[in-house]
């Protein structure tokens, strides 16, 4: 997968479960290992928003209630950032 298309993607250890987020634009080779293990590519995927005064970001990790999630930041509502 290239790099560009990293940002957002989940990565999971099989062995203890850790997880981890891919949150840059861009990345060297990134192939990540944990408990001396690969750790293998979730279809889930991080999203993204963006505050649109100070370009702050946030990752929703997951929303297992399923409510509006509605991040805010310079007192205003952050917004939702499209999938690349």
């Amino acid at each position: 997968m290239s790099s560009s298309k990293l940002r957002g993607k989940v990565y999971r250890c099989p062995i203890c479960g850790a997880e981890v987020g891919v949150l840059a634009h861009e990345c060297g080779e990134f192939h990540p290992v944990c408990c001396n293990v690969d750790m293998v590519l979730l279809e889930s995927t991080l999203i993204f928003y963006v505050c649109p005064h100070c370009k702050s970001e946030v990752a929703l990790v997951e929303n297992k209630n399923l409510k509006a999630f509605t991040p805010r930041c310079c007192n205003v509502a952050m917004v939702q950032q499209q999938s690349a």
